[in-house]
């Protein structure tokens, strides 16, 4: 399958059009759709996936991620007026549910188990990073809604354990995972927690969430970040050199380049610092080396420019999405048909297939679904970049 932007969508005339039409979809069709179906009523949480009929696949492990993920949508959506007042109520039970069937407790001391069964118990009991940084995101949003402080306790409590539990205090940076038997590194688990750490800053200034996101930042530009050719790489060695295994050494996701600029933009605006270097280098790669002949991005690229992995998920085009409202913001030229674009072509190949509200999330280089299955975990993407467009492209709703 092919997507080719028309001339309009190149002028980026139809940047503040394609937003609403996008903000409708989510407010009409996604968010009604896993506010309904795709919530457990049983066990106050959401269901990790639908199938191809748009039924709970209830079999599947609940991982804690997706419940924070769900519970930062529901909660921004009811704060935005972009869903009823039940959608709030739909995140306020979901993290009732996620500390008392991940947690030990209902406190977060010792973290959260990364899933759980279709009837509560605990299927896997690792500390995943990954998912710790979606705890703190979605306790962030939910105290944005409801003011609850209890919420910032649990948050300072989760930030303790991933302090001591899961980040390298020989070189710095997290640990996939605790117990820790990987001493490998990713980029992405960081990604994430400077997010929650920014979330948690606009939440509550002023109870030192900004300095755990300088540190990231600093690891960003000391360590993440390779200047020639001016990429971020996604895995390393625990020290930051290669990781050791060739066939991930040396790659990149544009998706995340993208994913940078709108969170160093944030950054920016928090801290009064400057990265405009870091941010251009960063939409550079991504926006010139980043699509296929399709017009689609593709999954993974290697520092030498060659495509890895040339299929396409949903995720990479609400980020660049994101990123076309930060350069937006800075003025940039080219960001509203870029806007323009990522929202055509995730209406055009991605959204309500196979059904009404929800998403095929990954296809091949030719356009064939390569799951059969619809995955929560999306809807935090796609809700997030509609979100952020509506906020730039269409001023007049703010």
């Amino acid at each position: 399958m092919t997507y080719a932007p028309s001339a309009e969508q190149e002028a980026g005339a139809s940047a503040g059009a394609a937003a609403a039409a996008f903000r409708d979809w989510i407010t009409t069709a996604a968010l009604p759709l896993w506010g309904g179906v795709g919530f457990d009523a049983t066990l106050g949480g959401f269901h990790e996936r639908l199938d191809w009929d748009g039924r709970p696949l209830v079999v599947a492990p609940r991982r804690s991620m997706v419940q924070a993920r769900q519970i930062y949508v529901f909660s921004h959506a009811a704060r935005l007026g972009w869903a009823p007042a039940e959608s709030g109520r739909r995140a306020e039970a979901a993290m009732a549910s996620l500390l008392r069937l991940y947690a030990d407790d209902g406190k977060l001391t010792r973290g959260v188990a990364f899933s759980v069964g279709p009837d509560g118990a605990v299927v896997s009991a690792v500390r995943d990073a990954y998912a710790h940084a979606f705890v703190l995101f979605a306790l962030a949003s939910l105290f944005r809604l409801n003011g609850d402080a209890t919420l910032l306790g649990r948050a300072d409590e989760a930030a303790g354990f991933i302090d001591a539990s899961l980040e390298d205090k020989a070189f710095g940076g997290l640990f996939d995972r605790f117990p820790v038997d990987d001493l490998t590194k990713r980029q992405n688990p960081l990604m994430h927690l400077l997010e929650a750490f920014l979330a948690l800053e606009e939440a509550a200034p002023g109870r030192g969430f900004l300095e755990p996101a300088r540190r990231i930042v600093d690891l960003f530009r000391t360590r993440l970040f390779t200047p020639v050719p001016g990429v971020l790489l996604e895995y390393f060695a625990q020290d930051w050199s290669d990781h050791p295994d060739s066939a991930k050494a040396g790659l990149f996701e544009p998706g995340h380049h993208f994913e940078w600029v709108w969170l160093l933009s944030q950054y920016e605006r928090l801290s009064g610092e400057t990265l405009a270097p870091f941010i251009l280098q960063l939409h550079q790669s991504a926006a010139r080396r980043g699509f296929g002949d399709d017009g689609l991005i593709v999954d993974e690229i290697d520092r030498d420019m060659i495509v890895r992995k040339s299929s396409h998920r949903v995720w990479p085009h609400t980020e660049a999405l994101k990123a076309a409202a930060a350069m937006a913001e800075k003025s940039d030229a080219g960001a509203p048909a870029l806007a323009a674009r990522m929202v055509g072509a995730l209406t055009s190949v991605f959204l309500d297939r196979p059904f009404l509200g929800g998403w095929t999330d990954h296809i091949g280089e030719d356009g064939a679904p390569l799951v059969d299955y619809v995955p929560a975990s999306s809807l935090y993407h796609l809700f997030f970049a509609a979100a952020e467009a509506s906020r730039v492209f269409e001023p007049a709703r703010t």
